[in-house]
């Protein structure tokens, strides 16, 4: 089995946008960034954000968050990005996490709580988004077992401070 694949979830993503079944909304304080709220299973509630282009069709980066938990009493958001093939390697990646990150951590904020945990887990073998987690998150990585399909994984959980919306 292999690892949740955030591209696989940005695919159906485009499809659905194109056929006009989602409902997506833009985000405020953002310009190109949208935002989709679902519950894929049961008591899982994901809050999908994109750029898209300018006639809004087309996805140019796409972010997956979920609740994960909490880590020492703290809501930890769980965050999944991709970018299709051809727009790679330009920054659109760190680009859509950094104002996602920006986003959940407003909302925590405005919802009471100080802080928040951000927790990409990034299969090992996927060079390009460690480099995208290390980059933006700037976090020491941890070598974990994906509780889902049982993959070796990396992950980089980061603690923001939701009154200034600075990395602890």
């Amino acid at each position: 089995m292999q690892m949740a694949d955030p591209h696989e979830g940005m695919v159906s993503f485009q499809k659905a946008l194109q056929a006009g079944i989602l409902d997506i909304g833009p985000v405020r304080n953002f310009d190109n960034l949208f935002s989709h709220i679902d519950e894929p299973s049961l008591g899982t509630i994901r809050l999908t954000y994109v750029h898209l282009t300018q006639d809004h069709q087309s996805v140019i980066a796409f972010v997956s968050c979920v609740m994960n938990g909490q880590i020492d009493g703290i809501p930890c958001v769980s965050v999944g990005y991709a970018v299709p093939k051809h727009l790679r390697n330009q920054g659109l990646a760190k680009q859509v996490l950094k104002d996602v990150i920006k986003d959940q951590v407003y909302q925590a904020g405005q919802m009471g709580n100080s802080n928040l945990f951000i927790e990409p887990a990034v299969d090992v073998a996927n060079i390009e988004s460690q480099r995208v987690a290390e980059a933006i998150l700037n976090s020491p990585r941890e070598s974990i077992t994906d509780a889902a399909s049982g993959c070796s994984a990396f992950r980089y959980t980061a603690k923001f401070d939701t009154s200034t919306g600075l990395k602890l």
